[in-house]
């Protein structure tokens, strides 16, 4: 039988004091789909720990929004979504609308 391990890249802790993980095989996932997150995966964790604003998502997860002024593609809005009751960031984008 073949053992299942999932790592995990990195732990944030939210404004609300809770852990969620961010795992390894959803960073490759968010690399692959947005490939101007490669070499802004400290990014993804920052904006979790101390974001300028955080909205309720459609369902139970929270979006945490910070700006950065610089990143390689220009000034941008960076948006994780994330779950605190499983303990995980779901996905992370920039806004390509905000300049």
């Amino acid at each position: 039988m073949e053992e299942l391990v999932i790592l995990f890249f990195r732990i944030a802790r939210t404004i609300h004091g809770a852990e969620v993980k961010l795992y390894s095989d959803v960073l490759e996932r968010m690399v692959r789909k947005h490939g101007e997150l490669r070499g802004c995966k400290h990014m993804i964790l920052e904006t979790v720990e101390g974001p300028d604003y955080i909205i309720k998502g459609r369902k139970r997860e929270l979006l945490a929004i910070k700006r950065y002024t610089e990143t390689s593609i220009g000034p941008k809005d960076m948006i994780v979504g994330y779950r605190e009751d499983k303990e995980l960031v779901i996905t992370a984008f920039f806004d390509f609308q905000s300049t």
